[in-house]
């Protein structure tokens, strides 16, 4: 029954979304938020109390440059808990709410923040995803029409495979797709009838840090976005991990960074449906792209270096041939997001517990001009001074 009805959900997705998109977000395609032209008022950023003495928390800064409290913390939600690994999140649909995961913990948090997007309010807590669908590592969370569909790093005990996991907008259940083996990051393009997914590592070789090469995927897989059926399995160099399809109803390719191949390959969906990869920027050994944005024209892609420790901006007007046109140092760059105008870009720089240097932990803002980029020395958010400490902040959400 669950599958029955997760299916004929989908089945209505391709010819709804045309009209209930109203501007540019990338978090998911489905997410109604921010209008382009519309300037950004809030950042939500999702953060790790650094010794896991203290709860982790969802922290809002200020973005409004009017305000006498911009580029500051001007409130935080904890979760309630310790040690989660407070990763990934993402709206709903109507951007009411905020679904964030837990990492390690494989705990779901459910935050409103419609009532007052200033004070976000912790609403639910899913105290095991694990236990609740069968997979555990909760990665992406990718808003569909009437529920979430998270990208799950691995099976219930923490090996093999990942898998699709579908909730309802309160957290329940609804159904799983099981990965060919493994899973980070999910993409829809509905006009194509289409899903993206790229691989990491399994939640027991995550947890352990420094994972052996041989413990990390290479696959990308294009999934039939109607039935679930995997449609396509393709090995590029280890860890592809962000899935970013080119925006607008017309596109037909994306890129995809792959970290410990320290490359970037591009995509183009053919006449047959079949997606054709191309290695299109090499970066120098242990730069680790770690994130991708591409601008809301087309024209701009840009990848963070968590190695390389600096946000690099290409030309992408030929998307086989992309070239470099500004690089901005930021030390250890992680995850970013970019305004829907493609003026400004905030860049965060966590990656994981087990995995991050010695470095202050900032989330700062990138100026895009016709120039290209520079650092804006009004807004350099300081993660090292909380209440509780230090805290780690890693992905982020426009309000």
């Amino acid at each position: 029954m669950k599958r029955t009805i997760l299916l004929s959900l989908l089945a209505t997705l391709p010819a709804a979304v045309t009209t209930a998109h109203p501007g540019p977000l990338d978090e998911s395609v489905f997410v109604r938020g921010l209008k382009a032209g519309q300037h950004e008022s809030l950042l939500y950023v999702w953060a790790s109390d650094a010794d896991q003495n203290d709860p982790d928390f969802l922290a809002v800064i200020d973005a409004n440059p009017k305000s006498p409290s911009y580029g500051t913390v001007i409130a935080t939600a904890p979760t309630g808990s310790v040690a989660n690994e407070a990763h990934h999140f993402g709206y709903t649909a109507d951007a009411d709410r905020i679904f964030a995961g837990g990492l390690f913990s494989n705990r779901l948090f459910i935050y409103d923040v419609a009532t007052d997007p200033r004070h976000p309010r912790l609403i639910k807590t899913v105290p095991d995803l694990a236990a609740s669908t069968g997979y555990s590592g909760p990665h992406t969370f990718y808003a569909i029409p009437g529920g979430m569909m998270i990208a799950m790093l691995g099976s219930k005990d923490g090996g093999a495979p990942g898998g699709l996991v579908k909730l309802d907008n309160d957290g329940n259940f609804v159904e799983a797709l099981p990965a060919p083996e493994f899973m980070y990051d999910v993409g829809i393009k509905p006009e194509l009838n289409l899903i993206v997914t790229s691989s990491w590592a399994h939640p027991h070789a995550v947890k352990a840090g420094a994972t052996p090469m041989n413990q990390v995927g290479d696959e990308v897989v294009a999934w039939d976005f109607k039935t679930g059926k995997v449609l396509q399995i393709e090995h590029l160099d280890k860890a592809p991990l962000e899935v970013r399809w080119l925006h607008g109803a017309a596109a037909r390719g994306g890129f995809i960074n792959c970290a410990f191949g320290n490359t970037v390959w591009h995509w183009e969906v053919g006449t047959d449906g079949k997606l054709a990869f191309t290695r299109v920027i090499k970066l120098a050994d242990g730069a680790i792209p770690a994130d991708m944005r591409i601008s809301y024209d087309n024209h701009y892609l840009f990848v963070s270096l968590f190695g390389g420790g600096a946000v690099q901006q290409y030309d992408i007007a030929d998307p086989l041939h992309p070239t470099l046109v500004s690089s901005v140092v930021i030390p250890q760059a992680q995850m970013m997001k970019l305004t829907p105008d493609n003026e400004r870009l905030y860049v965060s720089n966590s990656l994981l517990s087990n995995l991050d240097g010695k470095v202050p932990y900032r989330v700062r803002l990138v100026d895009v001009g016709p120039k290209g980029m520079t650092l804006d020395p009004r807004f350099d958010v300081d993660f090292e001074h909380f209440p509780t400490g230090e805290a780690r902040p890693h992905d982020m959400l426009l309000k």
